[in-house]
């Protein structure tokens, strides 16, 4: 006789209820917190507003009222959600404005410290650079007059400013002013007197080279009116005279310059 076999009990079907309400509890909370962060952002700002932008700082090229004026028209959320990195930049888009810091200053104001960019010099046609090498537009029409010039690409402009500052003290001893700076692609050093000469410098033994000129720049000097001086002799250097200037004595440099190669 065959035994009846009990008939199957069929498997309960989706989550177990206490799944269910697990789920239907995290999906309540997140959209709580996300009604609250909606809620946080829109009052923050009716509640807790900036209400005061105090600039700190020597301006002489941008006035404190421009700097408010850009950073309150960028200004987003109030005292908590104000996005200082975004001030931040919106401020050092103006030409003349270097560095800038943000603070914020409880309960209603932002404290905004600004240092102006100071040009060294200019660089290459339109623009300045300063004593960091830091190379900027300052805008139409606003170069400052006098400064002497650099010229070079904008990747080395820290080495053309360096070498500007210490080749201007050791030609101030000589009684001589830089008028002109320039390092050409090749990497060709090539300086412009305010007295109207031109020092070829070449590309190797600078230093050597341009003491080589303040040593005999008396002498050049008593000779006549030096328009060029090429350096770029291992032992001596060629000089190129006014047309005006006397038949100029010979430069005494203690050798031929034909004694070495240029370069």
């Amino acid at each position: 006789m065959a035994e009846s076999t009990p008939d199957s009990v069929p498997a309960p079907s989706g989550p177990p209820p206490r799944s269910r309400l697990r789920a239907f509890l995290g999906l309540a909370l997140l959209c709580a917190m996300v009604a609250a962060v909606w809620l946080f952002g829109y009052w923050e700002p009716r509640l807790l507003p900036i209400r005061v932008i105090e600039v700190e700082g020597e301006l002489h090229h941008h006035s404190s009222r421009l700097l408010e004026k850009t950073i309150g028209e960028r200004l987003r959320g109030g005292i908590l959600t104000a996005d200082l990195v975004d001030l931040k930049s919106a401020a050092e888009e103006l030409a003349w404005v270097g560095r800038v810091s943000l603070r914020r200053v409880w309960p209603d104001r932002l404290q905004v410290r600004v240092e102006e960019h100071r040009p060294l010099a200019r660089w290459n046609a339109d623009r300045l650079v300063t004593a960091e090498g830091v190379v900027f537009h300052p805008g139409t029409g606003t170069i400052p007059a006098g400064l002497p010039v650099l010229e070079g690409d904008d990747s080395r402009a820290p080495e053309v400013v360096r070498q500007y500052l210490k080749w201007r003290e050791d030609l101030m001893l000589a009684g001589h002013l830089i008028q002109v700076l320039t390092l050409d692609p090749r990497g060709d050093w090539r300086l412009e007197l305010v007295m109207g000469t031109e020092l070829r410098l070449g590309t190797g033994a600078i230093e050597e080279r341009l003491a080589r000129f303040i040593a005999s720049a008396p002498q050049l000097e008593a000779a006549g009116q030096p328009l060029e001086v090429d350096l770029r002799y291992s032992n001596g250097f060629a000089v190129k005279w006014a047309p005006s200037a006397e038949s100029p004595v010979p430069a005494n440099t203690g050798r031929s310059k034909r004694s070495g190669n240029r370069g």
